[in-house]
């Protein structure tokens, strides 16, 4: 229901700024302007007949012009344009959507965090967190080995659910493996090969007994290298927005989640969202 709801609302939104952009907006201001200008100026001096009329009938006609051109263009560019891609774009470094990398959504999962910090020492907690993680692949339309996505990092925002209020951003950590072990450091960047391999972005740790969880990257060895809470990077129960920027050599897109933190005794859940 948040997804399909949320798919409304930003079509919604898509629309509405196609249908009212510039220049057209200009145009229907200033011609909704000219209509009672018009009137009255007819009215004063003292026009009659066809004059009379075509003061506010020209304007009028501007803009009701303009508003159907306006609502037409909308419509159409909405529904022969995927606006929920990224890759919809178009172009990045002059290759096109078809010969270049292009970074897919596969899904999420909560795994067992590994028995060793991000930096290397044994951690000093009994109980083992859970790593909610995102999961991408490189699946260009043609696939080819020199399709191969470099440098691949992805810098994380998260808000709160209605994306009013920004909390923090961090640039992510990829987990090397579906079993959740990272390297001693994990990478912040990697390179992805178009075989359809996943690849695993660590967004938030969560302890079972605890009503928050809290992001995690390789920052998190510093901030809070006891138990890896960090406490600037803390989410209370309920819902947010996280914002992905994956970006590389020839890569740049964003995908946008819904974060549920359901609380104590519960692990944290990921929804895809539009824009």
């Amino acid at each position: 229901m948040l997804e399909l709801d949320t798919m409304k609302e930003s079509a919604f939104y898509i629309w509405l700024s196609r249908a009212f952009g510039s220049p057209l907006i200009y145009i229907e201001v200033l011609a909704a302007a000219m209509i009672p200008i018009g009137w009255i100026g007819a009215k004063f001096l003292d026009l009659s007949g066809a004059a009379e009329v075509l003061a506010w009938m020209v304007p009028l006609t501007v803009f009701v012009t303009s508003l159907i051109v306006g609502i037409c263009y909308a419509t159409y560019s909405l529904f022969t344009n995927d606006a929920s891609r990224p890759a919809a774009a178009g172009v990045a470094n002059g290759l096109t959507t078809d010969t270049r990398p292009c970074i897919r959504f596969l899904g999420w999962e909560a795994t067992e965090a590994p028995p060793i910090s991000p930096q290397g020492g044994e951690t000093q907690i009994n109980e083992r967190p859970w790593l909610t993680r995102v999961t991408f692949t490189n699946e260009p339309d043609l696939p080819a080995s020199d399709l191969i996505a470099q440098k691949v990092a992805g810098h994380i925002e998260f808000y709160d659910a209605s994306r009013d209020s920004f909390l923090f951003g961090m640039v992510g950590q990829w987990s090397s493996d579906a079993e959740g072990e990272t390297e001693t450091v994990a990478p912040s960047q990697i390179d992805m090969l178009s075989d359809a391999t996943p690849y695993y972005l660590n967004l938030v740790l969560k302890y079972d007994e605890d009503e928050e969880c809290y992001g995690i990257n390789n920052d998190t060895a510093v901030r809070a290298p006891v138990d890896w809470r960090d406490e600037k990077r803390k989410l209370e129960q309920g819902l947010y927005t996280v914002k992905v920027m994956v970006h590389g050599t020839n890569v740049a897109e964003t995908f946008w989640f819904g974060l549920i933190n359901r609380g104590s005794g519960r692990r944290v859940r990921i929804l895809q969202i539009s824009t």
